[in-house]
């Protein structure tokens, strides 16, 4: 396999050394990547998700029969963060 570089339509025609070779940049070729040494300015959505469930059972006073004044009290939290740095 044959691979050629051709640099047309140089205002100024010389001979580049190997340093000046290393910083040739560019081209295209259909359906390949081609990169590129400028970082472009991107920018991106991240989507993040929480999912909490909270079950809270109670049974006090049950299965009694003719009992008065029961007091129960339940104190349930839940939190949660997400961050993206």
């Amino acid at each position: 396999m044959t691979t050629t570089l051709a640099i047309k339509d140089l205002p100024v025609t010389e001979e580049l050394d190997t340093r000046a070779m290393r910083a040739v940049r560019g081209g295209f070729v259909p359906f390949m990547p081609v990169f590129s040494s400028v970082k472009l300015d991107s920018t991106f959505n991240a989507s993040q998700l929480i999912g909490q469930t909270q079950n809270v059972v109670n049974m006090n006073g049950n299965n009694a029969a003719f009992v008065a004044d029961i007091k129960s009290h339940v104190t349930s939290t839940q939190n949660a963060t997400n961050n993206i740095y």
